[in-house]
């Protein structure tokens, strides 16, 4: 018998279960996230060992989703100097590198941006050859200066030897301290969608390295001897090395894991699934047990990329969205108290009208330190100046249009699917929505996230532009299909558990057979 346990780390609270083999929950944990993450890691640790009182030498495995990356992101904190090269003058030019970011994103990381000559056209006939001399310049003019460095090429996801290049000549001048992102290995073909992917790779590579050591420390300081994973976007895991290689595919990790969390504990294979929070309800599709992929270009911290996230919906509708009335409209948000529920919502004796006080006075929700609820709806109906009853009718009819709205947006087609409800807030969820077969709110919802995390499995994909003219399309699956295997393999993936998420074969356009074969594949951790 062994064990395994899953974390999430929110902007609110620190979730953790410790799971069987079999992934049977045996023991929970809602902590408060502390300013520096690590102590709230730890409390959660300790809590679900403690509770369940099991020999910290059969906890094989430790998976971390986490917020780190997001929040340094969106907060502008503890992002690394970095460089950037794009190749592919004389064309190009005209579109500056950053051109889209926000002013102070670009204030703060746009000291050392370069073009230099060389990439390819959209056929692979080349635009111009690398220049030696005029990149060894740019690389010296940034010795010293810079913790990472961003390269992209135009057309160098089909054709990624120039940035390879590239990478070698900058590790030669700048030395190893410097990490390295190439462009191919993190976004799509649009250009500059994948330089900004590559950008913000590199600013968080620092963070994640820092998170990195944390998550080592507080492990070693409970004397636990787990290998330790950190959940990225797709629903599958990293390895610790792979997370500092590559920190921005960990954005949008902890919708993912409440996604896959809550089809599991669900038994949901199929459907939506809405994580409702102190501030807002993001909503998700599960197929096959995954999150659906968005099709959509990603803007993260206010910068539009290309790389894969996950297919989210958010709506301004949390346990401490503040509700407004007039006469007898009632409006849910956007904004929320947040955190701060427990001293400006009404029931803890502020002057908010929360969605909190609402089922607080309807007896649907506890918690400690709230009025009673009797004196509670009179406090609410003397603010709003309706009764009680009414107050909740249009409350209820707010939250369902808005809910109806997500599930709206989520659907391919008119047919009903199930919606399974989780998070902390899933008590606001109405138990008949429209376009819905069933609501469901499973058993542990409220860690959803961690349970994702936990349940996780290890990840690895490929990618490879051919040409059909030159080599066999389905040798070259082959292969592919095989190198991928092989990774898992070297990460502890037992053989008989690996499966094909994804194969696929797809003709880029104006390029006369040449296809971009991609596959992916996923499989459970080695149990002994």
């Amino acid at each position: 018998m062994y064990y395994k346990i899953g974390i999430d780390v929110g902007g609110t609270n620190t979730d953790a279960v410790l799971v069987s083999q079999d992934n049977q929950i045996i023991s929970k944990t809602k902590q408060l996230t502390t300013l520096d993450v690590s102590s709230g890691i730890e409390n959660a640790l300790k809590e679900v060992i403690s509770s369940a009182d099991i020999p910290t030498e059969f906890i094989k495995y430790i998976m971390l989703g986490t917020t780190h990356c997001t929040n340094a992101l969106v907060e502008r904190k503890s992002l690394n100097r970095i460089g950037a090269i794009r190749i592919g003058l004389p064309a190009s030019k005209a579109v500056p590198t950053m051109v889209d970011y926000p002013e102070d994103l670009k204030e703060l990381l746009g000291k050392h941006l370069y073009m230099v000559h060389g990439g390819y056209e959209f056929d692979g006939r080349l635009i111009s050859p690398l220049d030696h001399n005029e990149i060894v310049e740019k690389l010296n003019s940034m010795k010293g200066k810079i913790d990472s460095l961003a390269i992209t090429g135009i057309f160098s996801k089909t054709l990624p030897d120039q940035e390879k290049q590239v990478a070698i000549w900058a590790q030669e001048i700048l030395g190893d301290d410097v990490k390295i992102s190439c462009s191919h290995q993190i976004g799509g073909l649009g250009l500059l969608e994948r330089e900004n992917a590559t950008i913000l790779n590199a600013a968080l590579q620092g963070v994640a390295a820092k998170m990195v050591e944390a998550f080592k420390n507080t492990v070693a300081r409970l004397n636990l001897n787990s290998h330790l994973y950190i959940g990225q976007n797709d629903g599958t895991l990293m390895s610790l090395e792979q997370v500092q290689n590559f920190p921005v595919l960990t954005i949008s990790s902890g919708p993912t894991n409440s996604i896959r969390g809550a089809g599991s504990l669900s038994g949901t294979e199929n459907g939506i699934v809405i994580d409702v929070g102190g501030t807002t309800s993001d909503g998700g599709v599960l197929i096959n047990h995954f999150p659906r992929e968005s099709t959509r270009a990603a803007q993260i911290g206010g910068v539009l990329t290309n790389f894969r996230m996950p297919d989210v919906v958010s709506v301004g509708i949390g346990g401490g969205t503040i509700i407004r009335f007039q006469n007898e409209v009632c409006t849910l948000g956007p904004d929320s108290v947040g955190y701060l529920l427990k001293e400006k919502a009404i029931a803890f004796g502020g002057a908010e009208f929360t969605l909190s006080d609402c089922f607080l006075a309807q007896g649907e929700l506890t918690i400690a330190g709230a009025m009673n609820s009797e004196l509670l709806k009179e406090k609410i109906s003397e603010k709003i100046n309706l009764a009680f009853p009414r107050i909740v009718e249009l409350v209820e009819n707010a939250i369902r249009t808005e809910i109806e709205k997500v599930v709206d947006k989520l659907k391919t087609d008119a047919k009903d699917i199930p919606v399974v409800a989780c998070g902390g807030g899933a008590f606001l969820l109405p138990n008949k929505i429209d376009g819905a077969s069933e609501v469901i709110f499973p058993e542990h919802l409220e860690v959803a996230n961690a349970f994702g995390a936990c349940i996780a499995q290890f990840s690895s994909e490929e990618e490879l532009v051919i040409n059909t003219a030159e080599v066999d399309e389905q040798a070259e699956m082959e292969k592919l299909l095989v190198k991928v295997e092989s990774k898992l393999l070297e990460n502890g993936v037992t053989q008989d558990s690996i499966n094909i998420l994804l194969k696929e074969s797809m003709p880029l356009a104006y390029l006369p057979g040449v296809f971009k074969l991609k596959v992916k594949l996923c499989g459970d951790l080695e149990t002994n």
